[in-house]
């Protein structure tokens, strides 16, 4: 092991940019937050980060990624990165609260619009 894999934040700042680009296109099209484990360090490595998945298991265990990939199963050739995401907190929301939140956003649209 390098020096440079263990003290090199530029890397771990690098996969948390990739990881919330990728989340935030998970929650714009609605689709499930995770990804196969080779095309994320194929991802990775197109960036110029060199890691391998033990080397990636090691990162998500410190910040900034334990806020960002909740985990990654399997193993290098099948395995899939599991990343955080709101799904949890939009589940409990109640129907009233939606319509309120829709409300607002309308709002606010409208509002803006007519300026």
């Amino acid at each position: 092991m390098r020096i440079t894999e263990v003290t090199d934040t530029s890397s771990a700042q690098q996969i948390a940019a990739l990881s919330q680009f990728l989340i935030a296109r998970a929650d714009h099209n609605g689709t499930e937050k995770s990804m196969a484990l080779p095309r994320f360090i194929e991802l990775l490595q197109d960036m110029g980060v060199s890691v391998t998945s033990d080397s990636l298991r090691n990162m998500i265990q410190r910040p900034p990624l334990d806020n960002l990939i909740q985990n990654i199963e399997g193993d290098g050739d099948t395995g899939r990165v599991i990343f955080k995401g709101s799904d949890e907190e939009s589940a409990n929301m109640s129907v009233d609260q939606a319509r309120d939140t829709v409300d607002r956003m309308a709002k606010r649209a409208s509002s803006s619009a007519l300026k």
